[in-house]
This record gives structure tokens, sequence and C-alpha cells, in this order.
């Protein structure tokens, strides 16, 4: 495959992760401090959006897969996705101030589950690409490696500019601002990579399984399906928590927004920039045991920061994010790398093929993990008696955000990188099942 065509594919993951990261760095954060809802209510609205991403990411990923188009069965999602996805994007940023708890709730809510409806109709199809584009395990890892850096320039951009963004004093003309031009931004990519994969699905894509959809839901229930499910959700609670709480502790205990934005570029710069090297070790060494390795070190590294770093250490708040994001640059290759050697192996066990079906549990586990992130950090924020609406938290209130930081996500990560041990499909086990399935069909050329 061409390394243009990789590198177009990609670009799509920066529309898609600056949409993402702007939501998941600041939407809690927004919802609390700027709109005016309680801790716990602001939880709740995420929750709700991930929820619903619970049922439409496999439904997207069953109608894609059953899909026949003349533009390929993934990429016209693509094409006609994108416009409403930043559109939706753009509306979660203009909720009205100073209206009641009950009419913000309401619309908040009206407006998470617009976007995570046009989110998974792009995302699903998106990311459900990468098997059909190469079956090569090692190109796969990648594909997924330039998708990683990109998608860490989307966290840089729509994280850390939502988090500037929320230090100015013209706060909501600044997200007015900023959601518009991001909107475009993010159509853009996802143009840039449905033109980049334009006759991919044609050339390389398998006949998909017609098989009745009560069969899908049996499909969470195969043992390394599971595994990776469970090592998903997991996951997703731990970066969910993570994220949400950075602008918190940026300003209730570092006493500067500004400089979680500098956190971010610093945490994703740094894990970016170790992707590649982070690619040649998964050729040499077990995936999951150097996700091990990796989050291990993460943990540490939060649980330092969480509990050290004050307003007199932000030298410290920032050297510790980029330590942060070099042990996390495994985890920004290697989960997504997974998938889709696991949709061979299903096929090659039991002559099923799904491809948008398995990166529509993946994306549904991962939703409904960020959104039971949202609400634990709101509830624990809440219990520690944090509330948006002070000017000084109190001393119960900023110790829950230490934790929050500190505490929760190692925690989870550490437990998401033991479950995946349990995962079978190997490097030695993935080349069997290929060298089968290209026994029983002609080979075709990535």
């Amino acid at each position: 495959m061409l390394r243009r065509t990789k590198i177009g594919y990609a670009i799509g993951d920066l529309g898609l992760s600056i949409a993402y990261f702007a939501l998941g760095f600041f939407f809690l954060f927004y919802l609390t401090d700027v709109v005016g809802l309680s801790a716990a209510a602001a939880g709740t609205v995420v929750l709700i959006g991930k929820l619903w991403d619970g049922v439409n990411d496999p439904l997207i990923g069953v109608m894609s897969d059953r899909t026949r188009s003349r533009h390929g069965r993934k990429r016209v999602y693509l094409l006609y996705g994108a416009i409403p996805f930043a559109v939706s994007f753009a509306l979660l940023w203009w909720l009205p101030l100073g209206a009641s708890q009950t009419i913000t709730f309401v619309l908040a809510s009206a407006a998470i589950l617009l976007f995570a409806t046009t989110y998974s109709l792009v995302a699903v199809p998106y990311m459900a690409m990468v098997p059909i584009m190469t079956v090569d395990y090692d190109e796969r890892t990648q594909v997924i490696g330039f998708r990683a850096m990109f998608s860490s320039f989307g966290t840089i951009t729509g994280g850390g500019i939502a988090l500037l963004v929320s230090n100015e004093d013209g706060v909501e003309s600044a997200l007015h601002g900023m959601s518009i031009g991001f909107a475009i931004f993010c159509a853009a990519a996802i143009f840039v990579a449905a033109a980049s994969v334009k006759g991919l699905e044609a050339k390389n894509d398998s006949d998909i399984s017609r098989v009745p959809l009560r069969r899908y839901v049996a499909l969470a229930r195969e043992p390394n399906v599971s595994t990776l499910l469970w090592f998903k959700l997991l996951s997703a609670v731990a970066t969910g928590v993570l994220a949400a709480s950075l602008p918190f502790f940026a300003e209730h205990v570092v006493g500067n927004t500004g400089l979680a934005a500098i956190s971010v570029a610093a945490y994703t710069i740094v894990g970016a920039l170790l992707v590649p090297l982070m690619t040649s070790l998964t050729r040499r060494h077990d995936k999951r045991h150097l996700l091990l390795v990796a989050n291990l070190i993460a943990a540490v590294v939060l649980l330092i920061v969480g509990l050290i770093v004050d307003a007199d250490s932000t030298v410290l708040f920032v050297v510790g994010s980029a330590v942060l994001g070099a042990s996390m640059s495994a985890y920004l290759l290697i989960p997504g790398s997974l998938v889709p050697d696991l949709v061979d192996w299903y096929e090659f066990e039991y002559g099923e093929r799904h491809e948008s079906v398995f990166f529509g549990l993946w994306l549904t586990i991962h939703q409904l993990g960020l959104g039971f992130g949202g609400l634990l950090l709101g509830v624990f924020l809440q219990v520690f008696g944090y509330d948006g609406s002070a000017d000084v938290q109190t001393e119960s209130g900023v110790m829950g955000v230490r934790l929050a930081l500190g505490l929760i996500p190692g925690l989870f990560l550490v437990a998401a990188a033991l479950v995946l041990l349990r995962y079978e499909i190997t490097r030695e086990r993935f080349d069997q099942a290929r060298r089968a399935l290209a026994a029983q069909t002609p080979a075709v050329e990535s």
C-alpha cells in the first residue's frame, strides 16, 4: 500500500480526534463551570450520550457491513456523514447561559445525543477500513501508528485549544468561534480520508457474512472478543476520567487553566514522537506485555502528579505530563491494532467476517466506558463537595480533584492491561489464520 494512502486515511482521525478530545477534555468542565449545571447532572449528560452510543454503534456497524453502494459500504458513510458530524459538534458549544437547570439539562442531553449519532455514523465505518486496506500484521500496525500520530495532533488541537479558550474572559463567544472553525476542519479531514481510500473496498473487500441480526449479540460472548471489550471498557473509564479531570486539576490545584493546554501539548507531542519507536518494539515483543509495562509506569506518574503538584510546581506538572505521554504512546498504538486482527481470526475460526460490527462493538464499549468515567468523576467530585459556582474550592473539593486525576485513571489502566493478558490472538496465531484464509481464496494485493 502506498504511503500517501496510509497518511491520507490517517488524516481522517485528525478530524475525529479534534471533536472527540475537545469534548473529552472540556465538555464536563464546560457544563459545570460555564453553563452552570451541577457536577452530578453534568456527568449524567455525558453518560446519556455514551449510553446512546451503546445502541447506535453496533447498529451502524451492522448497517455498514450490509450496505451496498458504488462508493463502497464504508466510504459512503464518510462522504455523506462528514457534514452532519461537523454541524452536530458545533451545536454542543451553543448552549444558552443562565437557563434553568432543567432546561439546560434537556438541551445538553439533546445536543450530545445528536453528536453521538453522527460521530458513530462516521467513526465506525472509518475504523473498519483497516482490515480492508491491508492483510499484513505489521502493515496494519503501521497504519494504526499513522492514525495515532494524527490523533495526537487532534488531541493538541481539540483539547488544547478548548482549554485555552476556557481561560479567556469572553468564553462564550470564544467557544462559538472555536466550534465553527473546528467543525469546518473536521469535515475537511473526513473528506480527505474518503478520497484517499477510494477504490480500496472494491479491490480488497471480502464478502460479508449474511447472518441473522440476533447472531451479532453472540459475537460479544466469544472469549477473545469479550476480553477485548472488557479491556476497552476499563481503558475508556481511565482515559475518560483522566481527560475530564485535567481542567479541574489545572484550575483548582495548579491555578491556571491555560496551563492544562501546555500539559496536553507536552503529553501528546511526546506520545506521538514515540509511536514509531513503539511500532518497532511491537515487531520484537508481545503487544500485551508492552502495554502492561507502559500502563504501570503511567499509573505511577499519575499518582505522583496528582498528590505532589501544586501552584508552585508547574514545571513538575508539565514534565509529568510529558513522561505520561511517553508511557501512553503504547496505548495510542496497541489497542487499535488488535481489532483488525480479530476480524480475520473470527473468519478463520467461524467462517464469518464482520468488519464494522467488531469496530461498532469496540466503539460502543469505548463510549460506555467514557460515559461511566464522566459519571464517576461527576459523582466523585460531588461526594468531595466540589462546587463549580464557587470561586474558591474547599480543601475537600481540591482533594477530590487530586484523587480524580492521580488515583482513578491509574487503577483502571493497570486493571485493563491485566485483562488484556488473556487475549489469545498473538502474531503466530494471526499468521496461522491468514495462511489458512489465503489458501481458501485467491490472494489480493494490498
